[in-house]
């Protein structure tokens, strides 16, 4: 009885070290864990489109400028984008300045997460990294 016993939990064992298995095993939790991450990043997109829309600013006015792809892109934005970027930052100080928030009416009009300057950095840093592939050699 105990060869029986010992034979069983090498054969359930085994099973475990099989990749096939192990696979079959891991994708519902891969399936669980893709779910809960997509769900916290909506969860996440919400509060910052809602943070944002109540200064009136954009995503894209709020990144780092000191990045180099996005200083290069800024520079390459035509004027009149330009011009609307400073004044929803202008309009975002003042309205912070007063501590209040914009009225319901502007802030139903704000479209946070649309950005102006997403093909513009990728263009940048695709230049950035062919410039250094270049010079490497």
């Amino acid at each position: 009885r105990g060869r029986l016993v010992v034979a069983s939990l090498l054969a359930t064992r085994s099973s475990h070290t099989d990749p096939a298995r192990r696979l079959q095993i891991q994708e519902p939790r891969m399936a669980l864990a893709q779910r809960l991450w997509k769900a916290m990043s909506r969860h996440y997109q919400k509060n910052v489109a809602g943070s944002l829309s109540e200064f009136g600013l954009k995503y894209d006015d709020i990144r780092i400028e000191s990045d180099a792809d996005y200083a290069k892109a800024l520079d390459r934005l035509p004027h009149a984008e330009l011009q609307l970027r400073a004044r929803r930052m202008k309009r975002a100080f003042d309205v912070s300045f007063k501590r209040k928030a914009l009225p319901p009416d502007l802030r139903a009009l704000q479209k946070p997460l649309e950005g102006y300057a997403g093909p513009l950095i990728e263009e940048a840093k695709a230049r950035r990294v062919e410039r250094e592939l270049l010079n490497t050699f």
